[in-house]
């Protein structure tokens, strides 16, 4: 049971009570009557002095009682406000994270795409120099077997060419140094190395 409950149970109580008490008794005689009105009067305003003692009082518990669910709900209402602010402080950290991420992965793709981009021009230009040293080596192949004859003089430089390139090759030069010394491209070198090796 509340206390207002109980209060209100005590009043009527109180009051069932005085009424009992203040009703006329009927084996009393008439001449009695005028100190029952006086007897009902005292009583009645005692009756009203309790029961506005009770009530003010009443009052007062139950404006404390709701002052300190006010100030209950209030202390809640803060607590769930403070975890409201760190939960919205760590949801824009996270967001601010994955916003950086995101910058970081577009950058690396960005990097990824322009290597990409430039081991296909370096392929594209490998194969070019391919091309050129295979038309090199056929060239060659043709002075060596005597399919061109243009010039005598000219076969034999490529033959004396062709031999220093393994001579010194086979004395343990790398292409880059072989070029250098004899002041021809390191491609033709390799590819002389490459062919008459086998």
């Amino acid at each position: 049971m509340d206390l207002l409950e109980i209060v209100m149970l005590i009043i009527g109580a109180s009051i069932v009570i005085v009424s009992s008490l203040l009703i006329h008794n009927p084996d009393k005689k008439n001449d009695t009557k005028p100190n029952d009105d006086t007897a009902i009067k005292q009583y009645s305003e005692s009756l009203s002095s309790v029961s506005e003692e009770i009530i003010s009082r009443t009052e007062e518990y139950l404006s404390k009682l709701s002052n300190e669910k006010i100030m209950a709900v209030s202390e809640y209402s803060d607590q769930i406000l403070e975890k409201i602010d760190r939960n919205h402080e760590e949801v824009v950290f996270l967001y601010n994270m994955l916003t950086h991420k995101e910058n970081e992965l577009k950058e690396t793709l960005k990097e990824l795409n322009d290597s990409q981009r430039r081991t296909k021009e370096l392929l594209a230009k490998r194969q070019e120099d391919t091309a050129y040293e295979d038309r090199q080596v056929k060239s060659l192949s043709f002075n060596n077997a005597g399919n061109f004859n243009e010039d005598n003089n000219n076969s034999q430089a490529v033959s004396i060419n062709n031999e220093e390139i393994l001579n010194l090759y086979s004395q343990g030069m790398s292409i880059l140094e072989i070029s250098k010394k004899l002041g021809i491209g390191q491609g033709e070198v390799k590819l002389i190395v490459d062919l008459f090796s086998k």
